[in-house]
């Protein structure tokens, strides 16, 4: 296998200050802080970026409202500017989503009560329209609507409702290419970022982590990582590096993991919905039971998150049958006139997130949001490691933010970087800019596929247009009734590191998720295999990787009670 571009043996050749350990969320933003304060970074992933916990989310920038029922009004302030902050670094990648909250006749569910809440929420979050900076990206008011309203968005005449309370989140096209953008950012600041890099130990001299040896999962070939310092942000998979280090036990370990599963169903409707289900809560103020979310996307709707519990780190989660029936119970329990069955599924993901409590419930979600960051110096008397764990994707920025204090002690580095918004954010309206871009690539691109493509890939269209418009048949769509287009894929494997079939599908669009079939498959792998030099078994083993995939999702679909 070939790929553009790809020199892991520099790896080997550089002196780093810095090794990021981990391509997602977490790591992208210190890979992209360390650049920015002028330290020579590398990044290595060990599969490809974002493939793991970092894609498995609901998509959503959440904005803190879940911590008041919590009482953790630090989060919830946190939350709200850290969504801020991503709407001031890039806005193309997310947009605005209404969530109704029904209301009821009970105190508790009031929307008297509710609505005090909101106001708490506004004072909690003042300030967050200054870090956002542009007006055209403000979140709308919140508002209150009647029972005939509601009903007229969802049906719950079933229920003795009063109506409902509207906010708005924000909600990403794809959470993986947040990631991407984060990481490219940071390599035009002169990171070295690798996927498909895997970490196999420290290299450890006289209690001190002196770098990482490492293996280009690819190639085969063995590489060795020097550096003054290494961060491990390897999410669930911290431990498995952390627990051969000396005086292991003396460090804080990870003692349990949540599995999170979302469906990808028929569109239910173009409002987000926070359903109250029967799964217990922590909420403090408890409002009947854990929320599921229905979420409107690309089309369809996105409904998660089921929780279980394990106490296995394994990675490339598929689907369970059991997941798919506690999410179809929750909504059809709290929404019958959704009437959702199996035939209405498209498909499904499942994640793995960490836990780290002293006492894990079972079957109580454990929404913390807390950050676990590890000086091994003080923990376990080893030198050169900092090891930094988030819990949520929307936090990952503030993870970064606060390791990168230790990093400044460690490193005598006290260079000051400003706010800077994400490479492909070069723009200052971002509703003219796509006007513009519209009328720039009409009659080559109907206006959804222009709008789709800023929203993936902001102020860099006009390079992606660049490089394929001269080729007529790049143009065309991937799959029906999606705005992909073939292009695509040819960026994705020049300029986006992206190696394998399954990576594209999945990693670099959303169509394994959008009931993409086997001929649309086979069309994306012909136009891979000549771009990576793929001989004929490689093309069908990547094929049967996606098919293997898709058939494993819509098994655990059909098999459900």
């Amino acid at each position: 296998m070939t790929c553009f571009n790809r020199d892991t043996n520099k790896l080997s050749r550089t002196n780093y200050d810095v090794v990021i350990i981990g391509g997602g969320i977490s790591g992208a933003w210190l890979s992209l802080h360390c650049a920015q304060q002028g330290l020579r970074t590398a990044l290595i992933e060990k599969q490809d970026y974002a493939s793991q916990t970092s894609s498995a989310s609901s998509k959503l920038l959440h904005g803190g409202i879940r911590y008041l029922q919590q009482m953790q009004f630090g989060k919830v302030r946190e939350s709200a500017m850290e969504r801020a902050e991503y709407l001031y670094a890039a806005a193309h990648l997310t947009t605005a989503v209404p969530f109704v909250v029904p209301t009821y006749r009970d105190f508790q569910r009031s929307k008297f009560f509710l609505n005090c809440g909101m106001l708490a929420y506004r004072v909690l979050t003042l300030g967050e329209n200054q870090i956002i900076s542009d007006a055209e990206h403000f979140l709308p008011p919140i508002k209150s609507i009647s029972a005939n309203e509601l009903n007229k968005i969802y049906d719950l005449r079933n229920e003795n409702h009063t109506g409902a309370v509207v906010f708005y989140e924000q909600h990403m096209l794809d959470s993986e290419r947040m990631v991407l953008a984060i990481l490219q950012s940071a390599q035009q600041y002169g990171a070295d970022t690798f996927n498909y890099v895997s970490a196999e130990s420290y290299a450890i001299n006289d209690a001190v982590v002196e770098g990482v040896h490492a293996r280009d999962m690819l190639s085969g070939d063995a590489l060795e990582i020097k550096s003054k310092l290494v961060i491990n942000a390897a999410g669930p998979w911290i431990d498995g590096l952390n627990a051969s280090l000396p005086n292991a036990d003396s460090a804080p370990k990870i003692n349990g993991f949540a599995v999170g599963s979302h469906l990808v169903t028929r569109q239910l409707c173009d409002h987000a919905i926070a359903l109250t289900t029967k799964f217990q809560s922590d909420a403090k103020i408890d409002r009947g039971g854990r929320h599921v979310f229905v979420i409107p996307w690309r089309g369809y709707s996105l409904i998660g998150t089921s929780y279980d519990e394990t106490q296995q780190a394994e990675p490339d989660l598929t689907l369970q049958a059991d997941h798919v029936d506690q999410l179809l119970g929750a909504v059809n329990d709290a929404l019958p006139s959704a009437n959702l069955s199996r035939e209405d599924i498209v498909s499904g993901y499942s994640g793995l997130y960490p836990l780290r409590t002293d006492n894990i419930k079972k079957s109580v979600y454990q929404g913390s949001g807390e950050f676990q960051i590890i000086d091994h110096a003080q923990s376990n008397q080893i030198q050169g490691l900092i090891t930094a764990l988030g819990a949520k994707y929307t936090t990952g920025r503030k993870l970064s933010a606060l390791t990168m204090k230790l990093v400044k002690q460690k490193l005598a580095n006290d260079k000051s970087v400003p706010r800077t918004k994400l490479h492909c954010s070069q723009y200052t309206s971002l509703s003219t800019f796509i006007d513009a871009k519209v009328k720039q690539y009409e009659p080559a691109l109907d206006a959804a596929t222009v709008r789709h493509l800023v929203t993936q890939y902001g102020s860099d269209i006009d390079a992606v247009m660049t490089r394929i418009q001269s080729d007529s048949a790049l143009l065309e769509p991937i799959t029906e009734g999606q705005p992909d287009i073939l292009g695509q894929v040819v960026w994705a494997v020049e300029r986006e590191q992206t190696v394998t079939l399954y990576d594209m599908l999945f990693h670099r669009c959303s169509l394994g998720l959008l009931g993409i079939q086997k001929p649309a498959v086979e069309i994306v792998a012909n136009l891979m295999r000549t771009l990576l030099d793929w001989d004929q078994p490689e093309t069908e083993q990547q094929l049967n990787r996606v098919m293997q995939r898709l058939s494993a999702t819509q098994n655990a679909i059909q098999s459900g009670n």
